[in-house]
């Protein structure tokens, strides 16, 4: 249901999935037959096919590995229903009867009881009826254990659509009668609704439970209330309309008809888009789960995916026959095609054929999915109902991330980059790794950076002790010291200043060392900014009052900024504590001209001063 995957069954013989930009992922092929019906299993992980005059449906996974077959209809199969929690199936025939089956193929139960061919199938949205619509007329209820429940007559003539409301407290039906009646579980009849000229092909209730709608022979569309009041006609085709569809939010109607066009309409009858482009008739027509996009099946071969304001966003080519039936995977993840070339094939977004169900030797008119998506079920004419297994791509891609696992916890940042993998392998592991680089971005000056990777790094493992933001922050702090230490040493005192500075706000804990602070002192006087570093010099001084190197530095700044006789005293303390002769004849000197009101500190010192 993320919309993610196409599925279309074509007259071909062939099922194909495809992805949103019209790249073909799979091919099933073994329908001998048209493929009229490709249908996604609730969860995405199954696909269910049938085709013209083989009497099957056939389960699928999505790498075309046949499932199951299922087998017991003496006529061709002509609907196909998975039970809303995709553990149960429903097929309607020809031969007058309605099979449930479970996943491995079982027969359960076999639903006998109407006269003529079973046009269509349903289960109630609670997975506790199921209803069946007849050629012979009428309705029928039943339990999964294959008892009637209810009979529902009034029909005079074939029934051709059956519906559940929401809440499975109402039933719709469509008929050849012209009329469209609603009815409660026990076969009262509420409503009839009367106004098309011409037999009923479909009848659907919006996904919010409000409105129904009808199509019809007389090339309407009409919307309806359930006290049977018509609320709008969507009139536009040119032909009977056989297919529609509700979005998602129930605010949209999407209309097909054999004159080649899809319409959109609001529900108050308004047109709002016309998609042309296909050269035959539609037979099918899917919304993506989140309702943001709409595929269309076609006599023409091909499928074709689009907006809602009617623009063409991909087209799906290479069935041979007509594209009988189209389905999205529930997860959105892959796109299934039935056709009348008797193949079904998956495709994902990228344009790789994932599968092809090839097992039918005639036509697929539908496919579907199981609700736990771990299935699919073609359905043909003639052949036997065939289960096949289906893994997502979630599991695929799942397998191949673990593959990876070791590599990722050398490689995080790959991890990092591949958000599919980030689910199947080990995280508690590569935690480490992200944090390191977090600490190496801090580190750079990237705090925004740090902080982002360190809370990843927690929500792979939430035992880490860390807090990001501190973490990011007291790491970055020292690193902007040593910055400013490199900067005084360029002569940049106003951004060295600053960067210190900075470092202080990040953490208001940090210890900014001794030499630290000298650095600034010495490099700033001797770059003629004397007076700006005055405090980092007595900083210096008082964090290591020992060590007189730093009263030597502090000298200076004060014989630059006047203070002879401070500068005398520092340079005094340094003469006498170090042992090496050069620096201290050199301070001597300085210790004399100062006494002697004479300036020591010219440019040509100060810059031999920088080469030391």
């Amino acid at each position: 249901r993320d919309a993610q995957m196409l599925a279309t069954g074509s007259s071909d013989q062939t099922v194909r999935l495809w992805d949103l930009q019209g790249n073909r992922l799979a091919v099933f092929e073994g329908h001998q037959d048209s493929v009229t019906s490709v249908s996604f299993s609730p969860d995405g992980r199954m696909l269910a096919t049938t085709a013209v005059w083989d009497y099957t449906v056939r389960l699928w996974d999505l790498q075309g590995n046949q499932l199951a077959v299922l087998r017991g209809h003496q006529g061709s199969v002509t609907g196909v229903r998975f039970s809303r929690d995709g553990q149960m199936l429903a097929t309607a025939s020809k031969d007058n009867t309605v099979r449930l089956w479970d996943l491995q193929g079982k027969q359960l139960a076999l639903l006998k009881g109407h006269q003529d061919s079973v046009n269509s199938v349903s289960f109630s949205r609670d997975s506790k009826t199921l209803a069946t619509a007849s050629k012979d007329n009428t309705v029928r209820l039943w339990d999964f254990q294959g008892n009637q429940l209810a009979l529902l007559k009034g029909h005079q003539d074939s029934v051709n659509s059956v519906s559940f409301s929401r809440d499975s407290k109402t039933l719709a039906t469509a008929s050849e009668d012209n009329t469209v009646r609603l009815w409660d579980f026990q076969g009262n009849q509420l409503a009839l609704l009367r106004g098309h000229q011409d037999p009923i092909n479909i009848v659907r209730f919006s996904r919010d439970g409000k409105t129904l709608a009808t199509a019809s022979e007389d090339n309407t569309v009409r919307l309806w209330d359930f006290q049977g009041n018509q609320l709008a006609v969507l009139r536009g085709h040119q032909n009977s309309v056989h297919s529609l569809s509700f979005t998602p939010n129930g605010k949209m109607l999407a209309t097909a008809s054999p004159e080649h066009t899809v319409r959109l309409w609001d529900l108050q009858g308004n047109q709002l888009a016309l998609l042309r482009g296909h050269q035959g008739s539609l037979y099918s027509l899917s919304f993506s789960p989140d309702g943001k996009m709409l595929a269309t099946a076609s006599h023409d071969k091909t499928a074709r995916l689009w907006d809602l304001q009617g623009n063409q966003l991909a087209l799906f080519q290479g069935h041979q026959d007509s594209v009988n039936s189209v389905s999205f995977s529930p997860d959105g993840q892959m796109l299934a095609t039935a056709s009348g070339d008797n193949t079904v094939r998956l495709w994902d977004l990228q344009g790789n054929q994932l599968a092809l169900f090839q097992e039918y030797q005639h036509w697929v008119h539908s496919v579907r999915f199981s609700s736990d998506g771990k299935m699919l079920v073609p359905a043909s004419w003639q052949d036997t109902p065939t289960l096949w297994p289906v893994e997502d791509l979630g599991e695929m891609l799942a397998r191949g991330c673990n593959l990876l696992e070791d590599y990722f916890v050398e490689n995080f940042e790959a991890l990092e980059s591949l958000s599919s993998c980030q689910d199947s392998v080990d995280k508690v592991a590569v935690a480490p790794g992200l944090v390191k680089q977090g600490e190496t971005l801090a580190k750079e000056g990237d705090i925004d950076g740090a902080i982002a990777k360190f809370q990843k790094a927690k929500e792979w493992n939430p035992d880490i002790e860390l807090e990001p933001e501190k973490k990011a922050k007291q790491l970055a702090a020292p690193a902007k010291v040593k910055q400013g230490k490199q900067l005084a040493k360029e002569g940049e005192l106003t951004k060295a200043l600053s960067l210190y500075k900075q470092a202080q706000q990040l953490d208001l804990n940090l210890e900014i060392d001794a030499n630290s602070w000298n650095n600034l002192c010495w490099f700033g006087s001797l770059h003629g900014y004397a007076a700006d570093v005055m405090d980092a010099c007595e900083k210096a001084v008082a964090k290591a009052p020992k060590y007189k190197g730093y009263q030597d530095s502090r000298g200076l700044a004060r014989a630059l900024t006047g203070d002879t006789a401070g500068a005398i005293s520092d340079f005094q303390a340094f003469l006498d504590w170090t042992r090496n002769d050069k620096s201290k004849a050199k301070r001597q000197k300085w210790i004399d001209d100062l006494r002697a009101g004479k300036n020591p500190f010219t440019e040509e010192v100060l810059e031999g001063l920088l080469e030391e």
